[in-house]
């Protein structure tokens, strides 16, 4: 059973309490603003935890999000294919990061999710809100649902005017990630190094331009963008489809440096579709939901 030993008690009762205060809230009905609720708290949630694995020495592999739902899971007759197409295939489709967490749990994708991953791993704490965070799964499903909020914020941000993406594009998970239309720039945001536990609640971050992209046009124009994994190297990456060629560019941040390559797709976590064309390109292959 995958249980995490000595798990903080504190951590555990944050979660309980943020599920307990949303007790009375209809899972298939979730209320205007409920959708950016869960992802954000399980965003801060799963990192405060990481920080805490990582620094008692734990095995941080273990609780690394799934690539894609497993297989026996989509099987399953709760899983909704229909749900998951539209989350990784058109999340432009969600107006807004409330939208796209509203739809995760009505649809009831994240419930079935929970549901079968109890069975197929003989882990029933899964299923039991007050102590699911005890068990790694757990991250490696949220994690999932959290990448899923990437991918959509590849696009999503740009229609909400804030072009900013979280997570770890270099060297850390605490990294920001901007882009300026006015003059097609790419820059980079890392978190300044605290020596006392105090300062480190407070975070600043050193900015820098690290490379720029204006001759694709703007990447803001509409176009299929996304910010995933795409090589599975444990970074973030930038991906948008060429509007003029339909080719697939992929930016990623190498000493210090964004650069561009054109690679060819690889569906993953969905049925194959004949005739895919992204599945043609002679290009290098990579893992991302298109």
């Amino acid at each position: 059973m995958p249980i995490i030993p000595g798990f903080p008690q504190p951590l555990l009762e944050e979660h309980k309490r943020w599920h307990h205060a949303r007790h009375s809230v209809d899972p298939n009905r979730p209320p205007t603003g409920y959708g950016l609720d869960f992802l954000s708290f399980h965003r801060a949630f799963i990192r405060k935890v990481r920080d805490w694995y990582v620094q008692v020495g734990l095995d941080s592999r273990l609780i690394e999000p799934w690539t894609s739902v497993p297989q026996p899971i989509r099987q399953a007759a709760c899983y909704d294919l229909g749900a998951e197409d539209r989350i990784l295939r058109r999340p432009e489709t969600f107006a807004s990061t409330d939208e796209l967490g509203r739809f995760i749990e009505a649809s009831g994708i994240h419930g079935c999710i929970h549901q079968e991953a109890a069975a197929l791993y003989g882990e029933p704490l899964l299923n039991d809100f007050d102590n699911a965070p005890a068990s790694t799964v757990f991250y490696n499903i949220h994690g999932l649902i959290d990448r899923w909020w990437l991918n959509w914020e590849g696009l999503g941000r740009f229609g909400e005017g804030m072009p900013y993406w979280s997570g770890r594009f270099y060297r850390s998970e605490a990294e920001v990630l901007h882009y300026r239309r006015e003059d097609s720039s790419w820059w980079l945001g890392m978190a300044e190094e605290k020596e006392d536990r105090a300062a480190a609640e407070e975070v600043r971050l050193d900015w820098g331009a690290i490379g720029e992209s204006g001759r694709f046009g703007p990447l803001d124009d509409g176009r299929p963008f996304r910010v995933w994994d795409s090589d599975g190297d444990g970074r973030l990456e930038v991906l948008f489809q060429s509007p003029d060629t339909g080719e697939w560019w992929e930016g990623s941040l190498r000493d210090g440096r964004l650069e561009w390559k054109a690679i060819r797709l690889e569906n993953v976590g969905l049925p194959s579709q004949a005739g895919d064309s992204l599945r043609a390109k002679p290009r290098r292959k990579r893992k991302t939901p298109t």
